[in-house]
């Protein structure tokens, strides 16, 4: 082939193979440029079903323009050859750039966008790749990625949906499946047709791929391959990717369609949330760690939990009785790019997008500042936006949570707009949720199981108002029904951390050592730096007087969490038991103190470190505003080994009198 002319193309070398045909080094005759010529090979050449079908998939991608999509610029015969002209891309294939332990942070996250971003492009256009792979990207000299061989792309006509599946067999060359197989997904190994999912799934091989040095899934023939990718985890990826990272990559990997992101739009914005944020590698830079927190390194907050069940993108409450997403069952398709689903979209386009990128920084950063002018402009675009408004209210809820704000008057705005959003959806459960947890702010404890029960009846099966009431049951006093909530909650949502991180911590208010610490470490095989898990397992071996390894395990933390507040609470309880008064004072004034009059668990820390600390009368006095906040834990009060110092003070007695009553009376108000 090489010194032949075809066309107006005259071919000079051979670059390699690609998928159904040769590609050589051409010269355009016409138009004098050098590009890439991909011809049909001749031994395939009478077989007019080939020939039609490179034919038409190279004009399905000849529509694709984007600077990370190989062009391409002609589709055509000469003296019965095949061919297709496309743009000459100079560099390497990713595959070849990956080495043994993987590429760095900021690297994965580039080319991934990158990649995201082209696939993106097509799939708004109907287009699947069906052939994504790392030797199907090149890296060009100047780092930009450029994704290959849209040649086994398939438009997604409605009309074509049904002959894809009827024909695949015979499309494809001695009954092998289109694609390679190791970023094949799921359903398409079961003979389900490929879509923007299965285009996801490959993308999600990809990003692993290039974060871990390796495939997720390894064997050592097709048969055990395929069984794995069918049914086994990807294997675990290394500690060094961070963990906003691996919880992308994992939810590209669901087995389940539906559970994965629906197309790379959401991929690339989620990807795009990380980049945003300042993060790479793990560590942000100091301005940056202002202003946003990784879920899972706040510290386990109370209240997070029930937040966090509440953005969940899969929540089951914006699901149907059917199971049917609720924005698609009302017609309403989610904006471009979307990774939620709006459950009662805007008539104003705009204000879907507003809210669309506010809830990405809430999820992914949990960046309240960031997130509220944006929703503040959707409202004023729709004042009636009810979404909108319970995001906005969410927003408040955050900063008081994570820290970036300690004034109370947040709280109460919060509510405010919480109750006008009620007031024009009545039916929202999020909104009822998310009005429970002002009240549980708020030490109102009966309004906020009030709040949760109609959250629960409107969508029973509602992540949230199953981990409303674990955390109720927990803090009520209720420790084997938040028990069995924190079970059932596990088995229905394995990838959930908060349920087994509030299990393990039940545990430790039972005094069971052992199973507390159990489960705090089956949070950090999901997650080594978990900070809630680690903290928690640090205060279970300081309960348990090993003081040695409750220090070591808060070594174990990054040095920015170190600073989180939470942690520091447990260094300053480490440091009263240790007899370091200055420093155990020192922690509680920038930790417990701080945040008292807005979290209302700070109370009962406080009470510890003075017990601790041999001053009575102001433990005594903590623990009574514990309870009056409704700190309802009579059992742990009575067995927490911090407090051993204040339970033979008069009014220690009369404190846990005043809890058994109001639980009696909350009884009986229930059995009314």
């Amino acid at each position: 082939m090489v010194g032949k002319r075809i066309a107006h193309y005259e071919v000079s070398a051979r670059l390699g193979a690609g998928g159904m045909g040769e590609v050589y080094r051409a010269r355009d005759m016409k138009l004098g440029r050098e590009m890439a010529l991909k011809v049909l090979p001749a031994d395939a050449t009478a077989d007019p079903g080939a020939r039609a079908r490179l034919l038409h998939e190279a004009q399905t991608a000849s529509s694709l323009n984007h600077p990370h999509i190989c062009t391409i610029y002609e589709v055509g015969e000469a003296e019965g050859q095949a061919y297709i002209a496309m743009e000459l891309v100079q560099g390497k294939p990713l595959a070849t750039l990956v080495p043994a332990d993987g590429l760095p942070t900021e690297d994965v996250l580039r080319y991934g966008l990158q990649v995201a971003d082209a696939l993106a492009h097509a799939h708004e256009r109907g287009i699947v790749h069906r052939d994504l792979k790392t030797s199907n990207v090149m890296i060009t000299p100047e780092g930009r990625a450029k994704v290959l061989d849209f040649g086994l792309a398939k438009r997604l006509r409605d009309e074509e949906l049904a002959e894809v599946t009827r024909s695949a067999a015979a499309r494809t060359h001695a009954g092998a499946v289109m694609g390679t197989l190791h970023a094949l997904a799921p359903e398409v190994l079961s003979g389900k047709a490929a879509d923007t999912r299965s285009d996801v799934w490959a993308l999600g091989v990809l990003l692993y791929e290039t974060a871990a040095g390796a495939l997720p899934f390894q064997g050592r023939t097709g048969f055990e391959l395929t069984s794995k990718i069918l049914r086994e985890p990807p294997e675990p990826l290394p500690e060094r990717v961070p963990a906003v990272l691996r919880a992308i990559i994992q939810r590209c990997l669901m087995k389940e369609p539906g559970q994965r992101y629906q197309r790379a739009a959401e991929v690339r914005a989620a990807l795009e949330a990380i980049g945003s944020s300042g993060y790479a590698g793990g560590v942000a830079p100091a301005s940056a760690r202002a202003r946003w927190v990784w879920p899972a390194a706040l510290g386990g907050l109370v209240l997070l939990v029930v937040v966090l069940a509440i953005l969940r993108p899969w929540n089951r409450a914006t699901q149907t009785s059917t199971g049917s997403p609720a924005g698609l069952a009302s017609g309403a398709p989610p904006a471009a790019g979307s990774a939620f689903l709006i459950r009662r979209p805007s008539a104003n386009p705009e204000a879907n997008e507003l809210l669309q990128r506010a809830m990405m920084f809430t999820r992914f950063q949990l960046d309240p500042l960031r997130a509220r002018p944006m929703l503040e402009r959707a409202l004023q675009l729709d004042p009636k936006f009810t979404e909108a408004r319970i995001n906005y209210a969410l927003t408040y809820i955050v900063a008081v949570e994570i820290g970036v704000s300690n004034d109370p008057g947040d709280i109460y705005r919060a509510e405010e707009e919480l109750r006008r959003a009620l007031k024009e959806d009545p039916e929202e459960p999020r909104g009822h949720g998310l009005l429970g947890a002002v009240h549980f702010f708020q030490g109102r404890r009966d309004l906020a199981y009030d709040e949760s029960q109609q959250a629960m009846r409107v969508a029973p099966k509602d992540l949230a108002g199953r981990m409303w009431r674990l955390i109720y049951g927990r803090f009520a006093g209720d420790s084997e029904e938040a028990i069995r909530s924190a079970r059932e909650t596990i088995k229905s949502e394995p990838l959930f951390w908060p349920p087994r991180y509030n299990l393990g911590e039940l545990y430790r208010e039972q005094g069971k050592t052992v199973e507390a610490e159990r489960e705090q470490e089956k949070v950090l095989e999901q997650d080594p730096q978990n900070v809630a898990a680690l903290r928690c397992l640090a205060r279970t071996h300081l309960d348990a007087g090993n003081l040695q390894r409750a220090r070591e395990t808060l070594e174990r933390l990054r040095p920015q969490d170190r600073e989180n507040f939470r942690v520091r609470i447990v260094k300053a309880q480490l440091h009263a038991v240790e007899g370091k008064r200055a420093l155990a004072l020192k922690e509680m004034d920038e930790s417990v103190l701080k945040y008292a009059d807005l979290h209302p668990f700070s109370a009962l820390d406080a009470a510890e470190i003075y017990a601790v600390l041999g001053e009575r009368e102001k433990a005594i006095e903590w623990l009574d505003r514990a309870m009056r906040k409704g700190d309802d834990r009579e059992e742990w009060f009575r067995r927490d080994p911090l407090l051993a110092n204040v339970r033979e003070h008069p009014r220690f007695k009369q404190i846990l009198e005043s809890i058994a009553y109001r639980r009696e009376q909350r009884k009986k108000g229930s059995r009314q």
